[in-house]
């Protein structure tokens, strides 16, 4: 287990890599610490960004490397004078090498919701994006690469909802979310390195996981707000992508599991809830538990009042969304894909056909 002192918070993250024979594999196991900007001590606050090195060979910094793996989610929609707008939507995070993501769903669902861009329903299960390109923002290694952000594209969402009807015909339709968890795929890295992802909480893992009264940490955007782009010449696109990665901590208060059926929850699914700020921008982000080894979770709501969001909030459960049927995935689930690839690569227990992180915790 990590130490809880505030001047060592700290996440355990694998750093993904690939080996000569072109398959990909994690190369270090990094302890990546989550210090303030400032001394202040709070169970809220933006990371510093102190330079990261692991012997022998990784040089990056902490925001760098976390933003590798964690991201912001983001919808450009086409405007006009060649300004394109840049709208913030949540968080994001990997979950294999080769671009699966999780996100909340109402992340995804957000240009639905809020009708712009040309969304349209094709039929009862699939909407078509329309104009705007829907993805992440990975930012770059300031070490080796000029100070900047990629966009990278999802080529596919799957979430779980229903379809209601609003008797009046311009509230248009509207997607009850049953589940708040949302699964991505965004398109190949354009230098064909591996996406760095976290590690989900997985079966057979016994540890302290999320129970009530330990700690919870999120990490995520806050305070995100839409960006317009300008066109410059010789392809370089402006703006102020002011994107600061904060980090929530508190404690697990409850667990409903069964939220599903009997709703005792504001937020859809099973759930569970937490002392911890969420402020706009963080839903979606990853939720680790007491041992900050594995993701347990992801943000999904927070009551706001006037004085702005409260410490409490709603985390949904990742490990029922394991065995969810992924459609565009051929039915399979994210625990199916997991087993799959242990099959078909058995070199080492870190490699697999979509390269999950699986369990690298020593075995008796």
């Amino acid at each position: 287990m990590l130490s809880e002192d505030d001047e060592t918070l700290s996440i355990l993250k694998p750093i993904f890599g690939s080996r000569s024979d072109g398959t990909l594999a994690i190369q270090n196991l990094a302890v990546v610490p989550l210090r303030s900007e400032s001394d202040e001590q709070t169970d809220f606050y933006p990371v510093r960004n102190d330079l990261f090195v692991i012997q022998p060979d990784y040089i990056s910094t902490v925001l760098s490397t976390l933003g590798q793996s964690v991201f912001p989610m983001v919808a450009i929609v086409p405007g006009e004078d060649r300004r394109d707008i840049v709208r913030c939507l949540g968080t994001g995070f990997f979950v294999s090498a080769d671009g699966l993501l999780i996100t909340a769903a109402h992340v995804v669902t957000d240009p639905i919701e809020r009708h712009y861009g040309g969304v349209r329903e094709i039929d009862e299960n699939n909407w078509f994006m329309g104009d705007l390109n829907l993805g992440v923002m990975i930012t770059t290694n300031p070490v080796f690469q000029p100070k900047g952000w990629v966009f990278q594209r999802i080529e596919w969402a799957a979430l779980l909802a229903k379809r209601t009807e609003h008797p009046l015909p311009f509230h248009g339709v509207e997607l009850k979310l049953t589940s708040d968890i949302a699964i991505c795929k965004v398109t190949s890295s354009p230098d064909g390195l591996p996406y760095q992802p976290l590690a989900m909480v997985q079966p057979g893992i016994h540890g302290l996981g999320l129970a009530v009264g330990k700690t919870a940490i999120a990490i995520g955007y806050a305070g995100m707000r839409d960006i317009h782009l300008s066109q410059e010449r010789n392809g370089i696109t402006l703006g102020d992508l002011n994107f600061r990665l904060h980090v929530a901590r508190g404690k697990i208060l409850e667990h409903f599991p069964d939220n599903a059926v009997n709703r005792q929850a504001l937020t859809p699914g099973p759930c569970f809830s937490a002392s911890l700020k969420m402020p706009s921008g963080l839903s979606g982000s990853p939720i680790f538990d007491d041992e900050r080894i594995y993701v347990h979770g992801v943000v999904s709501s927070s009551p706001n009042y006037e004085n702005g969001p409260t410490n409490f909030g709603y985390g949904s459960m990742l490990a029922h969304s394991l065995r969810l049927p992924i459609k565009p995935l051929g039915g399979m689930s994210l625990l199916d894909l997991m087993k799959e690839g242990g099959r078909r690569y058995t070199k080492d227990r870190y490699s697999g056909r979509l390269d999950f992180c699986r369990s690298y915790v020593a075995r008796g």
